[in-house]
């Protein structure tokens, strides 16, 4: 088939333009990637700290029960 030349100068836009989507989608995917392992990094986190937290927390009604217990044998 003959096309004419305006017909190849759309079909060689079509192509820079799938060249740039096929690049763009590249971007996109390594951002996401990115952002992903940014998340799971920030939510062990939140999870390692919220785990601290608890902690602190049982220590410190234990030690309030144990000041307790020893009032109670003045």
């Amino acid at each position: 088939m003959t096309y004419s030349a305006e017909q190849r100068a759309i079909i060689a836009r079509m192509g820079e333009l799938s060249k740039r989507i096929n690049e763009a989608s590249k971007r996109a995917d390594r951002a996401h990637m990115q952002s992903r392992s940014a998340i799971t990094d920030m939510l062990s986190a939140l999870v390692t700290s919220t785990d601290s937290f608890h902690e602190i927390v049982t220590l410190s009604s234990e030690h309030g029960d144990a000041f307790r217990e020893f009032l109670d044998t003045l």
